[in-house]
């Protein structure tokens, strides 16, 4: 909806080329064909659409229980490559999907000889032999790394972590030693920092939180900008929590924020009013969603809530029209999904994805799959096609 703030500016801006009725009717149409009208930096509009060409972009065309999808290039040949982890509490096979440079996915390939009940499925070289190796998340079963090679065949695999209730997985140089760690959020168990020890193994492991705690995610950022990176969790029902790294990756102080009641299931990360601290954003099942600023105390006291109270499952920031200005996208269960655009006066206006679908999204994922330099929408869709929209400017 245009925001009433903005009549003002709009009245000055046309007043000597059209009537303000004029343009909020032009603009109410925009916003209708899913499309908007925003001033950049240098002061020209900019228009940006959102582009499923019902239903052609997907990534594949199974009916999995995907729990989520990664960006990464696999094959290292410029362009992103899809790793789709399914099955959540049921053993369903994982893959990957070749990107065609132009953002088709016509070639893929499973991960692992066996069906898992996953999460997540990331990517990075864990041994550091310059091939892309595949960290994948499992529900009470073994998580395990897949060791990339020459041949793709990702024939060698070790486990890593606890036999646990794995929700998600993050891949960091959390002790700066030069290789990727990996961070587990576990659901009523333990979160787990597996270091890695520089040839791909991960057997010393570092805890935080507790078996109580129901991690869904976890963020990693240097949120009070000492250097050393810390954790943010979403905790269902719980507050969520941030913690602080001391440099010796000892996390024992904790700063909670949010609402204890909520169901967050996703967090993300960003600077939305511009004042050099980071802040928050929550994506909360069945309550609304909420923007919590940062500042130098870190106290998180001030908040925007979103209007809306919706079944969010999750939530991604990033600038898809390229204007400066911090976008949102929401992943809805069994609701329709919505971007939201940032506007220079803090605001955000609301763009409906295909109002058609009401998918059970469980993740979503942001990245320029067709190189046109503008991100890209993937939904991870549980039990019909994932699907992804171009950002496409007019």
């Amino acid at each position: 909806m245009f925001h009433p703030k903005n009549i003002a500016y709009f009245q000055r801006y046309f007043s000597y080329t059209r009537p303000l009725p004029t343009i909020m009717k032009k603009i109410r149409t925009q916003i209708i064909l899913l499309t908007l009208l925003t001033i950049s930096f240098n002061g020209f509009a900019q228009e940006v659409t959102f582009f499923n060409a019902d239903g052609f972009f997907s990534i594949g065309t199974q009916s999995n229980r995907t729990a989520s999808i990664t960006l990464s290039d696999i094959d290292q040949d410029g362009d992103l490559d899809a790793l789709v982890a399914n099955g959540r509490h049921w053993a369903e096979q994982n893959y990957i999907y070749y990107n065609d440079g132009n953002g088709g996915f016509k070639l893929a390939q499973p991960i692992g000889k066996f069906l898992d009940a996953s999460y997540a499925v990331k990517s990075a070289d864990f041994n550091n032999d310059g091939f892309i190796d595949i960290a994948v998340a499992n529900d009470n079963i073994p998580n395990k790394i897949y060791f990339g090679s020459a041949n793709d065949s990702f024939d060698k695999e070790i486990s890593f972590g606890s036999i646990s209730p794995s929700r998600n997985l993050e891949i960091v140089d959390i002790d700066k030693d030069g290789d990727f760690d990996l961070i587990l959020s576990n659901r009523k168990a333990v979160n787990e920092i597996c270091l890695n020890d520089g040839k791909g193994y991960f057997e010393n492991i570092i805890t935080f939180g507790t078996d109580s705690d129901q991690t869904i995610q976890t963020k990693i950022v240097d949120i009070n900008k000492d250097g050393f990176l810390d954790l943010i969790t979403a905790e269902r029902q719980s507050k969520n929590k941030i913690y602080l790294n001391d440099g010796k990756q000892n996390f024992s102080k904790v700063i909670e924020f949010g609402n204890g009641e909520d169901e967050t299931r996703s967090i993300d990360v960003g600077d939305f009013d511009n004042d050099g601290f980071l802040d928050i954003i929550t994506g909360n099942l069945g309550s609304i969603n909420s923007i919590y600023f940062g500042d130098k105390n870190l106290t998180f006291k001030r908040v925007f809530d979103f209007k809306t109270e919706r079944q969010t499952s999750s939530i991604k920031v990033a600038d898809l029209n390229q204007d400066g200005y911090l976008d949102i996208v929401e992943g809805n269960s069994e609701e329709r999904n919505y971007v939201y655009l940032g506007q220079k006066n803090g605001t955000f206006i609301e763009i409906g994805l295909r109002e058609d679908l009401k998918d059970d999204t469980y993740n979503i994922e942001i990245g320029d799959l067709n190189n046109d330099g503008f991100p890209d929408i993937v939904e991870s869709n549980s039990g019909t096609w994932n699907l992804y929209y171009r950002t496409r400017k007019k």
